[in-house]
């Protein structure tokens, strides 16, 4: 399977994660994102024909990581108000 094919696919799979209710879930999403993101990159460098899906895989990663990351930073930041709320 080409890269940037790769990229958008775990990309998607990335947002698909970030719906579950399961934060351990989530943050495998992230790093799911992450590899996506890192392949579409490398699709970009070894081919200029390739820019367009490698961008295309790399905006679907950022949004699967900011999705999967985003649940579990406002966990941790609403357990930290609440603690000082008491």
């Amino acid at each position: 399977m080409p890269k940037e094919i790769a990229s958008i696919a775990l990309g998607v799979l990335s947002m698909i994660v970030s719906f579950v209710p399961i934060i351990p879930l989530q943050i495998v999403g992230a790093a799911v994102g992450v590899w996506g993101f890192l392949m579409g990159r490398r699709a970009r460098r070894e081919d200029y024909r390739r820019d367009l899906p490698a961008t295309i895989g790399q905006i679907c990663s950022g949004v699967g990581v900011f999705l999967c990351l985003l649940a579990p930073v406002l966990a941790v930041v609403s357990n930290i108000v609440l603690l000082f709320m008491r």
